[in-house]
């Protein structure tokens, strides 16, 4: 029983980080296009109805999903040129991948956004004692 707690524990905090790099190598040049369309029809297959456990079961039902995304996930990683995997694992690290620069870009979005549709104009967002 705890070793299927542990197993489950480390695949929910192991599988975003995998994700990431997924991500990552998703938008890298270096990966072959066919491993790519792979890991994208199997997630996408994954998001498709086809095939679930019955909605009585609350959270199995889900739980599938989670481990058939974290088995596509480490499959398509694994079929990555190992460099290529270092390289964006590095970047990670170092928070210059492409990932985090478009969470970045989509911080600096949500923010423009938010501060449009409540009305704010530039002189309002001036710290006070500021010209405007």
């Amino acid at each position: 029983m705890m070793s299927r707690l542990r197993f489950a524990r480390r695949l929910l905090l192991d599988l975003p980080r995998q994700l990431r790099l997924a991500y990552c190598l998703m938008w890298d040049p270096r990966v072959p296009a066919y491993v790519k369309a792979a890991y994208g029809g199997s997630l996408g297959l994954i998001a498709l109805p086809v095939v679930s456990l019955p909605e009585a079961l609350p959270f199995i039902g889900e739980l599938d999903v989670v481990a058939l995304t974290a088995l596509s996930t480490r499959l398509f990683i694994a079929a990555c040129p190992k460099w290529v995997v270092t390289e964006q694992e590095q970047l990670i690290l170092e928070r210059r991948s492409r990932f985090d620069e478009d969470v970045r870009r989509g911080e600096r979005v949500a923010v423009t956004l938010y501060n449009r549709i409540r009305g704010l104009s530039e002189s309002d967002l001036a710290p006070a004692g500021t010209p405007a």
